[in-house]
């Protein structure tokens, strides 16, 4: 397929997935080009050979590298390690061959007027771009970008140092900032978001390029390959909606269509409450007194509506908006609370890491970073709502759950999150510590950058049994784990290293409990059409997909979690490594999705189990926030969320 896309359908590779730059998409109020292409793959399934086809787009900003650099310059009034921490990690295209980089450096001290030393010579930057590209190079005092290639030679990892001119890079992808900006997501939607129908014309719209080939229809005959007329029809099964669980034992329907329960927070919700009281600070400028008196007055509405014991709490106001004075406010507060809010004027990165680096660390404390202008009249209700829920699960309380037959059974999820600025990665280790899963013990380790299998998992494990016994006086007698941020190529590797290290933490225990261990996918190519009369919706959530699609080898599924307001909605894909146990098949799966819906903070279900989203969001802030274990005084609350 390789070979029939880029030869006989004049589609570019770039990186795993091929583009059609020359039908590219632009938007030119936010400075954005689209190109349109496919994601494809070919595998033998327990039906039988069939080609994975997804529509791909990739976003090429049309500001180059230079630009960006010139604007980050003017931002920060020059400074070198600003343009350096906003450029490292990103990714940069160039046209004039289609690949892209990442960028692990800013070399200050080279410019294209430099000479590189070549297999045919010296030659300088500028005359090697004209010579080879016929591109003119026009400003020859700019820094160059530093991408550091990997490759195996004979067993052995070679770095190889490539320098790139920023004038002809442009950089893919969006910042964190364009993607809170509404106008630009929605624009961007209306081409990346396609829904069923249109999914699927895209999709046929392939099928027939080959098919308008002659080159193409031969060599797939020469392959002894054909095409089929459509796409794969399956059979598929949608398990019934979620009734949640409250306070006193009472129950809350969810949406069948949107399987959410908004709603739930204009009842007095939530199973057991914190003992906040009036046991938490504010932390403000003086310019923000009057958002800390709107949060105060908002928190005094919303927490007893919902079942959560907060009213009054004290306010501290700082000189400035600098994270020191945040944390001298922190530090010296004489009324010692169990947790504190910090109101913030924007979401600086460096003022929030410093917070969450304070109250992690250096002085264990559940916090809280809320900016200012989210406590509008229009919002405030709402936003305040979600903080005090919030607020309440990182102090132990229970917001609600979902029934679950089995009991003594312990959920764990693993994630790893990789942090472009460092050189090593961290592993995110989340335990179930009761029936309802509403309670946590949380772990982090770390391994070298980039390494997806994380090598401590059997003192986790260790740690989350003893944990786990210390709050029950027994040990579970099953264990399921979902392991979220592995490929299938790594599938082996897993099962080689972290089950025998979680084999050999169960091993020490009096008697050995069952053992289901499942890697969670959510980048998959698969899409499920539901078919009504002439149209093709999405599938409603609590959909399973367990035949054709799946592979002999293995047992796995694909569960349907959610519904999406627009475009297709993305399945999960499940991979069961291990099944020691006496559930059978279907037990697991109804697990997997009521898991889907416990996630606190979110008032529906989420694309994995709440498990794998605790792990992600522990490892995502320890990975970009903290740079060091969380103090273990932390370790049964979630104030990672």
């Amino acid at each position: 397929m390789n070979e029939i896309a880029s030869r006989h359908m004049g589609l570019e590779r770039i990186k795993r997935d091929y583009f059609n730059p020359s039908k590219s998409i632009t938007i030119p109020q936010h400075k954005i080009e689209l190109y349109p292409g496919y994601e494809f793959s070919i595998r033998r399934y327990s039906h039988n050979v069939l080609l994975g086809l997804d529509i791909k787009h990739k976003i090429i900003r049309t500001d180059t590298a230079l630009e960006f650099m010139n604007s980050i310059m003017q931002r920060s009034r020059g400074n070198q390690s600003e343009i350096t921490k906003e450029l490292v990690g990103s990714i940069v295209m160039t046209k004039y061959n289609n690949k892209t980089y990442r960028v692990d450096d800013v070399d200050f001290g080279t410019k294209p007027s430099d000479e590189v030393e070549l297999k045919s010579g010296r030659i300088s930057y500028i005359d090697y771009y004209k010579k080879n590209y016929e591109i003119i190079i026009k400003d020859s005092n700019q820094p160059l970008l530093i991408h550091r290639s990997k490759t195996k030679i004979q067993g052995n990892t070679v770095e190889r140092q490539i320098h790139l001119v920023p004038e002809v890079c442009y950089m893919t992808g969006l910042t964190d900032n364009m993607r809170s900006d509404y106008r630009i997501m929605q624009d961007l939607a209306q081409y990346t978001r396609q829904d069923p129908d249109k999914r699927h014309k895209a999709l046929l719209g392939f099928k027939e390029s080959i098919m308008e080939s002659t080159e193409a229809v031969s060599l797939l005959n020469s392959w002894g390959l054909e095409m089929s007329q459509g796409i794969l029809d399956v059979t598929g099964r949608q398990q019934p909606p979620e009734n949640i669980l409250i306070k006193n034992g009472g129950t809350f329907p969810c949406d069948s269509k949107k399987e959410s329960f908004d709603n739930i927070t204009r009842k007095n919700f939530v199973i057991s409450s914190a003992e906040i009281n009036d046991s938490f600070t504010v932390i403000c400028t003086m310019k923000d007194n009057q958002a800390a008196t709107t949060f105060l007055e908002t928190v005094a509405k919303v927490g007893p509506a919902c079942g959560i014991n907060i009213r009054g709490g004290n306010v501290v106001t700082i000189k400035s908006d600098r994270a020191e004075d945040y944390i001298t406010a922190i530090r010296t507060n004489d009324a010692d609370p169990k947790i504190v809010v910090c109101l913030v004027p924007n979401n600086k990165k460096d003022r929030y890491d410093a917070i969450k680096k304070h109250c992690c660390i250096d002085q264990p404390l559940p916090s809280q970073v809320l900016v200012t202008k989210n406590l509008n009249p229009k919002k405030a209700m709402s936003v305040v709502t979600k903080v005090v829920m919030q607020m309440n699960a990182k102090l132990g309380g229970e917001l609600w759950s979902v029934h679950i037959p089995m009991k003594k059974v312990m959920y764990v999820g693993i994630d790893t999150y990789h942090d472009s600025g460092s050189q090593r990665s961290v592993g995110g280790f989340v335990a179930s510590m009761n029936d309802l899963c509403t309670r946590y013990f949380s772990k982090t380790t770390w391994q070298p950058s980039k390494q997806e299998l994380i090598s401590q998992l059997e003192v986790c494990m260790t740690d989350a049994l003893k944990q786990y016994h210390d709050k029950n006086d027994y040990y579970p007698d099953r264990i399921i784990v979902f392991r979220d941020g592995v490929g299938d190529g790594q599938l082996l590797a897993v099962k080689e290293q972290e089950l025998r290290d979680i084999k050999t933490a169960l091993s020490r225990l009096p008697k050995s409990p069952e053992l289901v261990f499942v890697v969670v996918t959510k980048r998959i190519q698969q899409r499920f059409f539901l078919k009504a009369g002439s149209r093709l919706t999405n599938p409603g959530p609590g959909t399973l997909v367990d035949t054709k699609v799946t592979r002999d080898e293995l047992f796995d599924f694909f569960l349907v979690p959610q519904s999406v307001g627009q475009g297709t909605v993305t399945p999960t894909h499940y991979n069961v490594l291990e099944f020691q146990t006496t559930l059978k098949p279907d037990h697991l799966q109804k697990i997997a999705y009521k898991l889907c819906h416990i996630y606190f903070n979110w008032t529906g279900t989420i694309r994995v189990p709440a498990v794998c989203q605790y792990a992600h969001k522990l490892a995502f802030l320890v990975g970009q926030s903290l740079h060091r274990d969380p103090s273990p005084q932390l370790a049964n609350l979630l104030y990672y969320l």
